[in-house]
């Protein structure tokens, strides 16, 4: 297998994971000083909304996605694999729902994965903060503690 496929199955596995809310799977693709950002924050500076370092900040972020949303699909997905397979993109539509507080959530995501060696090393999450942001919910615990 060819290391662009390797990638790109890498990115795959990490976002099935994601979207079944197994933080233990996503976890297995990742090192210990794992990185997640969700770049494009509600204030509209440049900063990042949310920074996760760590594998066990990325974990708290998975759980509480999983927490929040009983239903998260990641539909019409377009991969893309850099020409030496160290970066993956996906872009795709979130079809989220909290059946809890009876919200649906539809965003359009842009996922970069940067991946060194064997493992994802980072994850950069990019979609539209206000559209999240008009959900009206809480940060968990784990958000709060990125920002």
């Amino acid at each position: 297998m060819s290391t662009t496929d390797t990638s790109l199955k890498l990115a795959q596995q990490f976002l099935a994971a994601f979207a079944a809310g197994d933080p233990d799977a996503a976890l297995a693709l990742m090192p210990e000083d794992a990185n997640l950002t969700i770049r494009l924050g509600i204030d509209g500076t440049p900063a990042p909304w949310y920074v996760f370092d760590g594998a066990a900040h990325v974990r708290g972020y998975i759980e509480s996605v999983a927490a929040k949303f009983d239903h998260v699909a990641f539909l019409d997905q377009v991969w893309t694999v850099g020409h030496d397979g160290a970066s993956v993109f996906v872009e795709t539509r979130g079809d989220i729902l909290s059946s809890a507080e009876k919200l649906t959530y539809r965003n359009v995501y842009v996922f970069k994965f940067e991946i060194v060696g064997d493992k994802i090393a980072r994850v950069t999450e990019y979609a539209n903060p206000v559209t999240y942001a008009n959900l009206g919910i809480e940060n968990s615990a784990a958000e709060t503690a990125a920002q």
